[in-house]
Parts: structure tokens; sequence; C-alpha cells
């Protein structure tokens, strides 16, 4: 079920790519807010960005961060990525509520599932299951797919993955009353046409290699009333000691103020590049 927001929508596409197998988390969002669009399942995240790269009418969805587990490095190292030329088109939310899938009868000895379910289930796993083995798998699909063939296995994921693979819900929800959102950015070949309604604006930033830079930056922005969301940093493969910085602030760059603090940053001599301009906050249900 998805909240309605009043958003920019992107122009029509020949397809989505996502992180699959069929019924991951990424696949149930996409038939959600694409829901005639077909779809292209992908093994990685990275396989989405080289999708894209090779379909430019195509979208992709890709996850940016779990509230329980932080941010997707994979995502993120992509982005920053001076080869990358995507453009985030549009930020998802989904409220994930998790299931523990087996074999009614069995005894659980090992529970398979995405890093990201674990963190989010860690304690309740350490009250209910705590000698059984965690074995991390590369999407919630996929671990419930491994359940499915091993007796004594269990996977946590979306409860709609136990009739795919013939699997018993043993509990849902776990751990109710912890908030469990992760959230998605839409990315496309083009930029957003419209721009006057999107309230977010990604960067990756290169700073100077001098004391102080970073602050440097976030001082206009700060000064200019422009609220940070996210700031992740990364290293840069081949430059020892040397970061990029995947910042996104709420407003964009046709503001006033967003624009006078870009400006500072690049006289400053720090290297500014947009990521993306879009809406945020429609939110969905797993």
């Amino acid at each position: 079920m998805a909240t309605e927001m009043n958003s920019c929508e992107p122009a029509p596409c020949s397809a989505v790519a996502c992180l699959g197998p069929e019924g991951s988390f990424s696949h149930l969002l996409v038939g959600q807010r694409f829901p005639a669009v077909p779809v292209r399942l992908m093994p990685t995240i990275g396989e989405v960005f080289d999708h894209l790269a090779a379909h430019p009418e195509a979208l992709g969805l890709v996850p940016i961060e779990n509230s329980s587990g932080g941010f997707i490095i994979d995502t993120v190292d992509r982005l920053i990525d001076e080869r990358c030329g995507l453009h985030i088109i549009e930020e998802l939310t989904l409220d994930v509520k998790l299931a523990l899938l087996g074999h009614a009868g069995q005894s659980v000895e090992t529970i398979h599932s995405h890093a990201m379910p674990f963190y989010h289930a860690d304690e309740w796993l350490k009250a209910t299951y705590p000698q059984a083995k965690r074995i991390v798998e590369s999407s919630t699909a996929k671990a419930a797919e491994k359940a499915a063939q091993l007796p004594g296995a269990a996977a946590i994921g979306p409860r709609q993955n136990a009739a795919a693979h013939q699997l018993d819900l043993l509990h849902y929800p776990i751990a109710p009353e912890l908030p469990n959102i992760t959230q998605f950015y839409v990315l496309a070949a083009r930029p957003l046409a419209d721009q006057q309604r999107c309230q977010r604006t990604a960067l990756i930033i290169d700073l100077p290699d001098r004391p102080g830079s970073l602050c440097r930056f976030l001082t206009p922005l700060s000064d200019s009333g422009i609220n940070m969301k996210r700031l992740e940093s990364r290293p840069i493969r081949g430059h020892p000691n040397t970061y990029r910085f995947f910042i996104e602030v709420e407003g964009i760059p046709e503001q006033p103020a967003v624009t006078s603090a870009l400006a500072k940053a690049r006289a400053e001599g720090v290297g500014v590049r947009i990521a993306g301009v879009y809406p945020a906050g429609r939110r969905f249900e797993s």
C-alpha cells in the first residue's frame, strides 16, 4: 500500500531494473511503484547500474539506506564513481515487515537472510534462536530459496516469499516494536524535466586536501539554513587517504540559498557534481 505524494513523475520507460531474485524487497517495491512496467531482476546492485548504462530508456531502483543497518555501500560507491552518468529522480520509502520462514515441525539450525534484516532482528534472534547459525545471502529472496532446499533452515524476509518457495510462516512480524524502513533511489539516464516541485538534491563532493576543508564546505550550508539529510565518505580507489563525499540536502539548486552555498563551495576549490534533484517522501508497505 502506498501513501500518495504530490511528486514529479518520471517519463515512461521500457523496464525497471532492480536487485533480484523474484520476491526481494526491491522487486516487491517495483511492483507497487511501477505496476504496469516490465521488471528486470539483477543479481547485484552493480549490475542494476550497468543495465541502465547499456539501456538508457530503462529505470533502475536501488536501496540507499536502512534504518537498522545504515547506508548501502554498494549503491554509494557506484553513485560517487566519476564514470556514473545516472541521475537520481525519486526517493521511495518502504516500511518493512519481516517474517521468519521455514519448515514447520523442524528445529531451526540455520537462518539465512540479507545482512540488513539480521541487523534489525539481532536482539530477537538472540532471544529466540540463540543457537541458530546466521548465514548472509545476497538478498532475502535468495535466502528463502536456500532455506527451501535445506532441512533445518529458515529465512528472514517478506512473508510473500513463503508461498513462492513452499515454506511455512513461522513468525510474523519480527520485532515490530522497532521501526524498520528501507529507502530507495529511482535512477535514470536523464534528470527529471520538471524539478520545481522536488525537495532533495544529492551531491558528490571532492574536497581540497587541506585542513578544515569539510568544515568550510558545510558552514555555508548551515549559514543558509540548508538541512543536510545524508553524509557519507568513501575512499577513492587508487588514491590512498583520499575521500569523496556523498551528501543529500533539502532544497534544489534553483533556490537562492542552495545556489549561494554551492557557489561559495566552488570558490573554495570544492568539486561539486549534482547526482540528482528529486522528490522524496512517497511511502509503501511491504
